[in-house]
């Protein structure tokens, strides 16, 4: 009976969380990003700060993660990337300070602030926007599978993919897995409530966003310089 409950407690709560961020009703998933395959990729330090893990030292590739891309839906026209050479970073999502909530095994945190950008394999900037909202919800025991991190996003401030996306539609989910080594997210009980403690997952991540007709012509110019020296693939 217990489990049942917990189960029925995770399930409503996740619900609620994608619900409450997903303020974009006919937005479909746009960008599908692998973050390279090798983790971990994502991290929260003991500040509270979440970002993604730098395994890119140097001036290049700028982003942290090297990630292959899959465009769907609307920016199905542009050749996918299969190489894990572009690259992906999402940096300086701050916790709330309100804490974390906890319940039947499930972790709730607030996140907010902070900034994402997405690279081409030549370095060029298909996308940046600032995170308004973001939360993550997982477990707290083994095998730290199953969680998902959901951003809210301020407008595409940058990037040669920003004229076909509609303002204020765009959203990042990621599911994270091998929380902690698999042994899943911890809270301590601090002076104001609960609070998370520093972790490290796998990811993935889907880019969802409206369109915004564009000619005919700019798709074609933008096919090209995107797709030069990559091949296609279809995700089925």
């Amino acid at each position: 009976m217990m489990l049942k409950l917990r189960m029925v407690f995770i399930r409503g709560a996740l619900c609620a969380l994608v619900a409450s961020l997903a303020s974009i009703s006919h937005a479909g998933t746009i960008i599908k990003l692998n973050l390279g395959g090798v983790g971990p990729d994502i991290q929260m330090g003991a500040n509270g700060v979440l970002s993604t893990v730098d395994q890119t030292p140097g001036p290049s590739p700028t982003g942290d993660q090297l990630t292959n891309i899959d465009f769907t839906d609307f920016l199905n026209f542009i050749p996918d990337v299969n190489s894990n050479t572009a690259s992906f970073s999402l940096s300086g999502l701050q916790a709330d300070p309100t804490g974390a909530q906890l319940a039947f095994g499930l972790v709730i945190q607030s996140f907010h602030g902070g900034i994402f950008s997405l690279y081409d394999p030549s370095d060029n900037l298909l996308l940046r926007g600032p995170v308004i909202t973001a939360a993550l919800a997982g477990v707290t025991a083994p095998p730290g599978t199953g969680s998902l991190f959901t951003t809210t996003l301020g407008n595409i401030t940058a990037g040669s993919l920003q004229g076909f996306i509609k303002p204020g539609t765009i959203s990042i989910s990621m599911n994270l897995g091998t929380v902690n080594g698999g042994n899943g997210f911890s809270v301590v009980q601090g002076p104001g409530g609960l609070v998370l403690q520093p972790f490290q997952a796998d990811a993935s991540a889907l880019i969802s966003g409206e369109a915004v007709p564009e000619p005919a012509s700019l798709a074609l110019v933008l096919a090209a310089a995107i797709g030069g020296g990559v091949s296609r693939r279809r995700v089925r």
